[in-house]
């Protein structure tokens, strides 16, 4: 410890983030002090102070990437993706930053403005006149929570003329364990308008096959792990193609995460799955280069 501080705001750090660590429910009795966790630390605080800074200033992107249609085969929606990039940080991962934002209260704007954000490109671009059908938005975990979440997301629809059935949102097993009642309440009045709702990562837990059977939902996507673990293990290839009929039969669709490979696509569809999603068919773009993708087809 005496090695890994140089002033006295170092321990106050590091005493903050140990109790933060603690406060997460950790389960070590004892937190080690020293020269990474001060770096972690510090990292987190700057993450936190540069979102703060791109909310007031509009410095996140959102990128899209396209999802391909095994009926209709061509793109017919994408997934909105949020980005971040920022001075001698450079790229800074939403598997990073949204932690932080979560943790520390921020995450309810973040949201915000990513809704915000898509609401206005679909409009904008008149996404439905290139074919694309809906647009995949991710809900947090916290906005899940939200009691007036119903509201808050068809204010903002109905501010920028979109209609219902073009949103589909997609929302984490954990989302729909911690949200339980209130998750449920907004998931019919939204899907009563239109908007639809997919489980997103499905194979990465334990308890997905409850979730699926609990809440209304019209698409399950399959985690990209899932994917590339039945292309080499027999066992994972056999778990897939159950998890895949069973969802069929309970009238879902089925979105197939992680697709890297035309061997992959092939025995996918085979399989039942209805869509792809993956660098075979598009990296995660612009929604500039989204366009001109989609025109492209």
């Amino acid at each position: 410890m005496p090695k890994s501080v140089q002033k006295l705001e170092d321990v106050t750090d590091i005493l903050n983030y140990c109790f933060e660590e603690k406060g997460r429910g950790s389960r070590e009795e004892v937190i080690y002090a020293g020269e990474e966790l001060l770096k972690q630390g510090k990292r987190e605080n700057r993450i936190l102070q540069i979102l703060s800074q791109a909310i007031r200033e509009h410095l996140f992107q959102v990128y899209y990437q396209p999802i391909f249609s095994v009926e209709k085969q061509r793109f017919t929606s994408a997934e909105a993706l949020l980005r971040l990039s920022y001075g001698d940080m450079g790229f800074i991962s939403p598997e990073e930053f949204i932690p932080v934002a979560e943790k520390n209260g921020l995450i309810l704007e973040i949201g915000d403005y990513v809704f915000r954000e898509v609401c206005h490109f679909m409009t904008e671009q008149k996404i439905w006149e290139l074919g694309i059908e809906t647009i995949h938005i991710n809900l947090s975990v916290v906005q899940c929570m939200q009691e007036q979440l119903y509201e808050q997301l068809v204010r903002i629809m109905d501010e920028y003329q979109v209609d219902y059935f073009r949103v589909h949102l997609e929302i984490t097993e954990t989302a729909a364990v911690v949200s339980e009642d209130t998750l449920w309440a907004n998931m019919q009045r939204l899907i009563d308008v239109g908007v639809e709702f997919a489980l997103d990562d499905y194979g990465t837990g334990f308890s997905n096959t409850m979730a699926v059977i609990k809440y209304p939902f019209r698409t399950i996507k399959l985690d990209k792990s899932m994917v590339w673990d039945s292309m080499k293990n027999k066992k994972a290839m056999s778990v897939l193609k159950h998890s895949i009929s069973m969802i069929k039969d309970m009238n879902m669709d089925v979105v197939a995460e992680g697709v890297e490979e035309q061997e992959q696509a092939h025995k996918l569809a085979e399989m039942g799955c209805d869509y792809f999603q993956g660098y075979y068919y598009s990296k995660p773009v612009c929604g500039e280069a989204f366009v001109e993708k989609v025109r492209a087809q």
